[in-house]
């Protein structure tokens, strides 16, 4: 067990560098679909290097089995119980956020840029369920961040624990309300669309 958590903690270093730097990325989006754009094109180049795209998945398939062998549901409370409902979550996004990723760019050859994230929140009805399951990906980070801080890795003041899932709810409210088209207007291209309406289903353009 002890193996596996200092496995499990040094595949999380790896991943939180990068899930911060994607949600920096998508804050851009507050400025702008140009804004996120030019912010994905800055990092980009280094995950799409076929080398550290393969660590990353590594490390992504790696935190899911070490996560799965770490989760107790019996006599858990507290950040105990918020510690494995947020792990439980964020194996199940890495999942189908990665596959997805993966598959859109690898396969369908679609660039995942700003508009096929913004797509998933433009079109009825699945922009709600889409827009659920960012803010609960999000929440769950800061939670699983703030879990590991209440427990002592890495050492940090008291307060910073109750403050992480909260200001990830802020995060998560920012960036859904911009793909939603709450701060202004977005152009979904046909592309897109028939990404969409391919997989999902396209019952009728959200009113923005």
């Amino acid at each position: 067990m002890a193996m596996t958590r200092l496995i499990h903690r040094s595949t999380a270093a790896l991943l939180g560098l990068f899930i911060l730097t994607h949600l920096i990325v998508h804050l851009f989006a507050l400025a702008g679909p140009e804004a996120h754009i030019a912010a994905l094109d800055a990092v980009q180049w280094t995950y799409r290097n076929p080398f550290v795209e393969t660590l990353l998945v590594l490390a992504i398939l790696t935190q899911i089995v070490t996560g799965v062998r770490r989760l107790r549901f019996a006599n858990v409370r507290g950040w105990a119980l918020a510690q494995v409902i947020s792990g439980s979550y964020l194996i199940l996004f890495f999942v189908l956020h990665t596959g997805a990723a993966l598959y859109t760019h690898h396969i369908y050859g679609l660039e995942t840029d700003f508009y096929w994230s913004a797509g998933s929140m433009h079109f009825d009805p699945i922009r709600y369920g889409f827009a659920l399951y960012y803010f609960g990906a999000i929440v769950a980070v800061f939670t699983h961040i703030g879990a590991a801080v209440r427990f002592g890795w890495p050492a940090a003041p008291r307060p910073l624990p109750v403050a992480l899932p909260a200001f990830g709810a802020g995060v998560a409210a920012a960036i859904i309300a911009t793909f939603w088209g709450l701060l202004y207007p977005i152009e979904i291209g046909p592309e897109v669309e028939a990404y969409y309406e391919t997989y999902f289903g396209i019952f009728g353009v959200s009113g923005g």
